[in-house]
């Protein structure tokens, strides 16, 4: 018998008690009040037997022992089994520390979360319509290259004109026969920053801006699902909501631009596909390198326990510090360093492939993985079923910089090994 394509969405306010310590920026201290909400979407697609959720969250990131406990708590909510969840996390930089903090308010916050997410997934599984898809592509102009080089030839933060940047901005149209939005799905790559490293204000950034103009004008619930941003900023920041702000309407008037020419058509199928893959931890190139490391940071590190309010900085230099000694240890024992575990999962509904990452993947290898794959629209998705810290191309390495000495985990391997992972489960769900 033919079967056709259902989606239903709900939505839960996921919004935080004020106090909450927040995550994204080192030593920037608690929460203290709320500009505006955070969300977490749920879209649940169904075509006969075969069921999926794909859950959008204002959050900067989601640890894969939290992952594993959402999907535990939707398996058993829905009897969808927990394979077949994908969790996208807009990286929201004005979020809470849902994984990576002790505080009892946190703890608190993370098991209230899955209740949440699987009564979500629970409620748009009960309100499931037939439905049709259509996909368009745009540009938008508000994301730039941030791995600027100084004149001695160092990388800092800062803006790169002419570095890479994947622009590309896709949508897809999700909506009954009869025209009745049901979702408006956007992947576009941009780090949501723009307010800068001291707001303690809880907020969605650009993100949630785009959603409010895309919704008030479509009607459709809005999922931003965010792309290969690990060396993108917003071509604005500053510490107050403005930037946030007008980059969201910016955003927001492509997608709706896009949205409005669209045609959706009867779509069918729906097939999900993942992998886990053992990468290599980093290990600084050299033993002799490791070493001269973790000696400059030791001295570093007693710089800052003689000062005051270094908060952040200390906590970066004893988490490198840490990493640089382990592979130190490893260089001279021939002992490997443990791998970092990923998860590359891939959805396919109709004609639309979605490919993720639980990362934050250079512009390159996203727009590389959308290029290569099977499917003729992909969208590619970072920061998604987990958090390993940066992934950066392989020519970024002997630049350095901070997403390289400061953030990355992985040896210079990784980054094709995850291509290769998700061009590999794009396969599976395109077959």
């Amino acid at each position: 018998m033919a079967t056709s394509l259902e989606a239903g969405v709900a939505r839960a306010d996921i919004t935080p008690a004020v106090g909450i310590p927040m995550v994204g920026f080192a030593g920037r201290g608690p929460s203290t009040d709320v500009h505006d909400p955070l969300y977490a979407t749920c879209l649940a697609l169904r075509d006969g037997d075969d069921v999926a959720f794909l859950v959008q969250c204002d959050l900067l990131q989601l640890q894969a022992d939290t992952v594993a406990d959402i999907r535990r708590h939707i398996e058993a909510a829905t009897g969808v089994p927990g394979d077949r969840v994908m969790l996208a996390c807009t990286h929201t930089h004005y979020g809470p520390s849902v994984d990576r903090d002790e505080a009892t308010i946190v703890h608190a916050y993370r098991a209230h979360l899955a209740h949440q997410l699987a009564g979500a997934a629970s409620e748009a599984l009960g309100d499931m319509r037939e439905a049709q898809l259509g996909l368009a592509w745009g540009e938008s102009d508000i994301a730039i290259n941030r791995r600027e080089r100084r004149e001695d030839g160092s990388i800092w933060l800062g803006n790169n004109p002419d570095g890479p940047v994947d622009r590309s901005l896709g949508v897809a149209r999700i909506e009954t026969p009869g025209g009745y939005p049901l979702a408006c799905l956007v992947n576009f790559a941009c780090h949501p920053v723009s307010q800068s490293g001291r707001m303690q204000s809880l907020s969605a950034d650009f993100p949630g801006s785009a959603r409010d103009v895309v919704e008030e004008l479509t009607g459709a619930p809005m999922l931003y699902l965010q792309g290969a941003c690990g060396d993108l900023n917003p071509v604005a920041m500053d510490h107050a909501y403005e930037p946030a702000r007008t980059l969201g309407v910016r955003l927001g008037c492509e997608v709706v631009n896009l949205w409005e020419r669209i045609s959706t058509d009867a779509a069918e199928g729906v097939a999900t596909s993942d992998t886990t893959e053992s990468l290599p931890r980093y290990r600084y190139g050299s033993e002799e390198d490791a070493r001269e490391l973790a000696a400059e940071l030791s001295q570093q590190i007693a710089r800052l326990e003689a000062a005051e309010g270094n908060e952040g900085s200390l906590w970066w230099a004893n988490r490198r510090r840490d990493g640089a000694v382990s592979a130190a240890e490893s260089w001279a024992s021939g002992e490997p360093l443990e791998p970092v575990e990923a998860e590359m999962s891939a959805l396919r509904f109709g004609g639309l492939a979605l490919a993720s990452a639980p990362a934050e993947i250079f512009t390159e290898n996203g727009a590389l993985v959308k290029r290569e794959s099977p499917a003729d629209d992909t969208f590619f998705l970072g920061y998604t079923n987990g958090s390993i810290g940066y992934v950066p191309t392989r020519a970024a390495y002997p630049e350095g910089g901070y997403e390289v000495t400061h953030a990355c985990r992985v040896d210079p391997d990784a980054g094709d090994m995850i291509n290769d992972a998700c061009l590999r489960v794009l396969a599976d769900v395109t077959a």
